[in-house]
């Protein structure tokens, strides 16, 4: 294995236990949560986490293409470049996260006229509210000390910076939850704790890994932060359009349905944020490898890449839902035995469908990144959005679909932005095919719905009633799908070339 595989697989291991132990930390304090403070309690923890991703929405003009412009222009040796857009990516973060943060207390002490919020409550969640925006100007104000681990491919690091986070944010948690009487802002408490730790560490590894990186107040550029925003602007109307597409799910289940709907929803949408969590994870040691090669110029490089990252992005994905399908009633049965698991098991399908594609595409979405033409994505977006929440309103008010109505919209959309639009918008912005994308995509919804096929015969046959058979089922569901994926996605002298290393290692 060479360097580059070796650092990328190293990457994704550590990463990947750092969601399982993010995971594990809400598979853990989710049910104690919801027993001690309720499930109505617990959708306000989502819904404060909702209204930073709106703030993010600003901070995004600028976050979105630290990363590129700097590691592009220290890749082509262009240091001074380089050290202006790192320095003018600290000064705007900080600034902008500042102003919102400011402008965030104004809406704190209102909360309660904006949202539904129950009496008993209205303290803590406007505390809560007070502490993830406190996160937010912290977690902004990291991204661009994050720029080295991507310059020198050492995600792994990261990754293990992340598990000491999450590791904190338990820690801090179950202190609070057991020396005083529960409340919901203590899972604020938790994630601020997690953001100092990181941001700490990211800066020492900046420090260390990219010494060349120089902050200075006199490198700041208005052309460089021009250049940022820019096209930054464009991934910011996105993520608008992203947020009509499912962050407002929680709000509008607030003031159409019900508190418990609203708690429901907010844990089938923990199982989602788990599912891109994996999805980011196995895709961000690629990214490294892809700008390196789209600055060499190299398009046949660049899409050899990328189909690899398609490859193993997919087959994780495939795994998750697949897997969820199969058992996720019984993982709702054992995990909060005390809510509705039938309601929620299939919410959560109709949730994550959207991920059979949107695994995938991971890679895919990259490129409006590289070659800086990401508006049309940006409009589709924001109409399908828009689309949704009409979609929504009209099926709540003359439907009797109730929460079906708020997940069921996102997925659909999701689901015709991923397979009609995006492949060939990249592929014309590569000038190659729409060919090559395709042939990877149908070949992953064959792996897919096999998997699926397979992963409830095989629990057919276990039969799993208890956590034991319901990972012993998980494990050979994960092995059986890899040989599935193997099969479908490989061509034959790459299945020749697995074949080769497996037996030379026995």
């Amino acid at each position: 294995m060479n360097k580059n595989n070796l650092r990328i697989a190293t990457a994704i291991i550590v990463s990947g236990l750092g969601v399982f132990i993010s995971y594990l930390i809400n598979f853990l304090l989710t049910p104690y949560i919801t027993d001690n403070i309720g499930i109505e309690a617990y959708g306000f923890v989502s819904l404060a986490k909702n209204f930073v991703n709106y703030a993010q929405i600003a901070t995004i003009a600028i976050t979105s293409f630290v990363v590129r412009y700097i590691s592009v222009s220290y890749h082509e040796r262009k240091m001074q470049e380089a050290n202006e857009y790192y320095s003018t990516s600290v000064i705007a973060c900080v600034a902008l996260a500042g102003v919102i943060f400011i402008s965030a207390l104004l809406l704190i002490t209102k909360i309660d006229l904006l949202l539904n919020v129950p009496q008993n409550l209205i303290f803590s969640v406007k505390l809560l509210f007070l502490i993830v925006f406190l996160n937010f100007v912290l977690t902004t104000a990291t991204t661009p000390f994050t720029t080295a681990a991507y310059i020198k491919n050492r995600l792994d690091i990261t990754g293990i910076i992340k598990i000491i986070a999450y590791l904190v944010d338990a820690g801090v948690m179950v202190i609070l939850f057991i020396n005083c009487t529960p409340n919901v802002w203590f899972v604020g408490m938790g994630s601020l704790a997690a953001s100092v730790v990181t941001f700490i560490c990211t800066y020492i590894l900046s420090k260390k890994l990219v010494p060349e990186l120089v902050f200075n107040k006199d490198f700041f550029s208005v052309s460089k932060l021009k250049n940022l925003v820019g096209n930054g602007i464009w991934n910011s109307l996105n993520s608008l359009g992203n947020e009509l597409n499912s962050g407002l799910d929680l709000i509008i289940s607030n003031l159409f349905l019900n508190g418990v709907a609203t708690g429901q929803i907010a844990v089938v949408k923990t199982i989602g944020t788990m599912f891109s969590m994996l999805y980011e994870v196995v895709y961000q040691p690629f990214q490294p490898n892809l700008i390196k090669a789209y600055a060499s110029g190299d398009v046949n490089i660049f899409i050899n890449e990328q189909k690899k990252a398609m490859r193993i992005c997919g087959y994780f994905s495939n795994v998750a839902f697949a897997g969820f399908v199969a058992l996720g009633g019984l993982y709702y049965k054992l995990w909060l035995p005390s809510e509705d698991t039938k309601l929620l098991h299939m919410l959560t399908i109709v949730t994550v469908l959207g991920s059979v594609t949107a695994g995938v595409m991971r890679p895919i979405y990259y490129v409006y990144t590289l070659t800086l033409k990401n508006k049309l994505p940006c409009w589709i977006t924001i109409a399908g959005g828009f689309l949704n929440v009409v979609s929504m309103y009209v099926l709540l008010k003359y439907t009797q679909m109730g929460v079906y109505a708020i997940v069921s919209t996102t997925t659909v959309i999701m689901l015709c932005i991923n397979l009609f639009f995006n492949p060939v918008y990249a592929a014309y912005n590569l000038k190659i095919s729409v060919k090559v994308y395709y042939k990877v995509i149908f070949k992953h919804l064959i792996s897919a719905a096999i998997m699926v096929g397979g992963f409830i015969g095989i629990a057919r046959v276990i039969r799993p009633s208890g956590w034991v058979g319901l990972i012993v089922s998980a494990i050979i569901m994960c092995i059986s799908g890899l040989i599935i994926h193997v099969l479908i996605m490989c061509n034959m002298d790459e299945k020749l070339f697995l074949i080769k290393k497996i037996t030379k290692r026995k």
